[in-house]
């Protein structure tokens, strides 16, 4: 009996242990099944991923040949009715380009392949750049834009500067969409979170078409449609409101929506961003619309033919249009393509005030600052420096004055201003205040004027706003005439570079020289390319390779079709011009008049009056009179050097050389 007992126990723990077995085995099998269906999973997410990737990447490539080809259609054609289909397919392009955009950042965030970018910003930039990103929209629509920003927000914090931006600008793009009148608001307030970290609190709100309480749960949605009743056919599904939504969860921010159907919409979001400098902001709507507008009222407020300055940038154009706008003051000026140029410049010259570019290429503007007061032996060691910005920011004076600057000018130059910071800075017993006031200047009817007389038209039809650029001359017209020459000169040469830094993917490389270009289409009124080059800053800046070997080709047909089409306007200009110059020229004959010694003597004495008067139109006249004159070879020397000196400004020196020979 006992031993059926121990039988059947045994019996029973083999079925146990069998039964065990199986099931362990079931499990191993079962985990297995798992994970071939995770990685099976996997492998389709992944899939999907680099085929919308692939695919949103090659899509681009005849989007954009056919946005480059229809470009030239635009700026070519004669037909209006071509011109009108040319822009609505310059429009739906660019929805399309912009949607595929969109999936590639999608399919980055859905893949986890999009981190935080976290560096040091300053507020006023970033606002800066927001702003001026979708100034033409706001003009097109004729919309209003309502600055509400906190005075005391610290000017500088560190956080993801790059995506803040997309985020802001997405729904200030959005706002400016669906908004047919009234105004766009953009908000910035803040709080303290802890002792060196704030929440930003930014807000877009519009008066816009609104959206329906059912269609609130789709909007962050991937490709769901909202009513086409208010908000219409052209954009009722995409990604641009889920990327953004998904951008400000991954900084650790919730975006929400309030919105009155057919009145408006609001979106906020708050973010934790770490405090680098205290510092208040100020008042950035004044500061920023101050700096855009240059003033109208502009005159000639002192002469100094004494004063020795030196402009550095590494942009001919920009050094050329600082030039013409001094020019009437008769200050002697000296110029350098480089902050190594620069330092060259003031080992053998003494200067009375540097102005300096701050973006330059190997030795930007701080280091070439910091490195003239270092060099031993200079003469020009302690004496003041204004910095040139490209940036209309508030907040940069102070940056600037720590660096060692004793002042900042923003680019493009504003006339008025920078005659006020040079009258502040310059010695006083090298400037001299003018007391005749002219009247108002009417840049407006100087560009008609101008129009009239070399077919300004033509500039027009070719993209250039003449009003702009004879504003940023100071209503030169002969200066402008010559910056334009300058800037046909210069497009092939930074296109040339331009594609030699996207061959090599050198974004840093890219954003200089694009940056460049900006503020030289900025300075002649070529509003769409600089636009357009600004834009392509912005991508480059953030490194996003992809995007600006996309948008590049646009910009180098806009380009391309800028340059033939200038070339044939200044060749037209040269033809008229030399024209002129021939038969205004036949009648004068130098060298070949009779004069007394006693007479010659009486007409450099008057050449002298003039002289001192500064009167350099009147000096030249006289000049050229006396060149006509059969004198000795060094009367002719003595004119020739007189010549030369009042052509730099340099009134002192010519008249000692014609004191010389009385």
């Amino acid at each position: 009996m006992g031993n059926e007992m121990e039988q059947v126990t045994v019996s029973s723990k083999i079925e146990q242990v069998s039964t065990l077995l199986q099931a362990k085995e079931e499990l191993e099998r079962k985990n297995v099944e798992l994970e071939e269906a995770i990685n099976a999973a996997k492998k389709a997410d992944s899939a999907r991923d680099i085929f919308l990737a692939n695919m949103s990447h090659e899509l681009r490539t005849p989007i954009n040949t056919i946005l480059g080809l229809n470009e030239l259609i635009i700026r070519e054609s004669q037909d209006e009715a071509i011109k009108e289909y040319a822009l609505d397919i310059r429009q739906a392009g660019s929805v399309l380009l912009t949607l595929v955009s969109d999936i590639l950042d999608f399919t980055k965030l859905e893949a986890g392949q999009m981190g935080l970018m976290e560096g040091i910003y300053d507020i006023s930039s970033l606002l800066n750049d927001l702003i001026n990103g979708i100034s033409l929209q706001l003009r097109k629509k004729k919309l209003e834009l309502e600055l509400d920003i906190a005075k005391d927000i610290p000017y500088k914090l560190s956080g993801d500067e790059i995506h803040i931006r997309q985020v802001i600008s997405n729904l200030l793009s959005n706002a400016v969409k669906y908004t047919e009148k009234g105004k766009i608001t953009l908000h910035l307030g803040w709080k303290h979170v802890s002792e060196d970290e704030i929440a930003l609190d930014i807000y877009v709100k519009d008066t816009g078409v609104g959206i329906q309480k059912s269609d609130l749960p789709k909007l962050f949605g991937v490709f769901q449609q909202m009513d086409s009743t208010v908000r219409g056919k052209k954009d009722r599904t995409g990604l641009g409101l889920a990327i953004t939504n998904r951008l400000v969860t991954m900084m650790g921010g919730k975006l929400e929506v309030q919105s009155t159907y057919g009145k408006g919409s609001q979106f906020s979001f708050s973010i934790v961003q770490k405090v680098i400098d205290d510092k208040p902001l100020g008042d950035f709507e004044k500061q920023y619309n101050e700096s855009l507008h240059s003033t109208e009222n502009y005159n000639q407020k002192f002469i100094a033919p004494m004063g020795r300055i030196l402009i550095v940038d590494d942009n001919a154009m920009n050094l050329a249009v600082a030039q013409g706008l001094l020019k009437q003051t008769r200050l002697q000026i000296d110029v350098a393509g480089s902050g190594e140029e620069c330092l060259e410049l003031i080992k053998r010259k003494t200067y009375h005030l540097i102005c300096l570019d701050h973006m330059m290429p190997v030795m930007d503007g701080v280091e070439t600052l910091h490195a003239i007061r270092a060099l031993k032996d200079n003469p020009s060691a302690s004496i003041p420096v204004i910095a040139l910005t490209a940036n209309a920011v508030a907040g940069a004076r102070e940056f600037y004055l720590k660096e060692g600057f004793q002042d900042y000018l923003t680019k493009p130059i504003d006339a008025d201003k920078f005659e006020n910071m040079l009258i502040e800075y310059l010695p006083d017993n090298v400037v001299y205040l003018t007391k005749n006031q002219n009247m108002e200047r009417n840049y407006e009817r100087e560009a008609a004027e101008m129009a009239l007389d070399i077919k300004e038209s033509q500039l027009y039809i070719i993209g250039f706003n003449i009003r702009n650029g004879l504003k940023y001359m100071g209503g030169d017209k002969a200066l402008y005439s010559k910056v334009l020459h300058d800037f046909h000169l210069i497009l092939q040469e930074k296109e040339e570079a331009l594609r030699n830094f996207l061959k090599k993917g050198d974004m840093p490389g890219y954003a200089i020289i694009v940056h460049s270009l900006k503020g030289n289409a900025r300075n002649v009124g070529a509003d769409g390319l600089a636009d357009e080059a600004f834009e392509l800053e912005k991508m480059s800046k953030a490194g996003r390779l992809e995007d600006v070997e996309v948008r590049s080709p646009i910009l180098f047909n806009m380009m391309k079709n800028m340059r033939t089409s200038l070339k044939v306007y200044l060749d037209q200009e040269a033809e008229e011009n030399g024209e002129m110059e021939e038969t205004e020229s036949k009648p004068q004959k130098q060298g070949n008049l009779r004069i007394t010694d006693d007479d010659w003597k009486k007409a450099l004495r008057e050449l002298t009056e003039r002289l001192d008067d500064f009167d350099g139109d009147s000096v030249n006249e006289k000049i050229e009179e006396l060149k006509k004159y059969d004198r000795p070879e060094s009367d002719k020397k003595m004119l020739r050097l007189c010549e030369k000196a009042v052509k730099d400004y340099a009134y002192d020196i010519a008249l000692e050389v014609v004191n010389a020979v009385l």
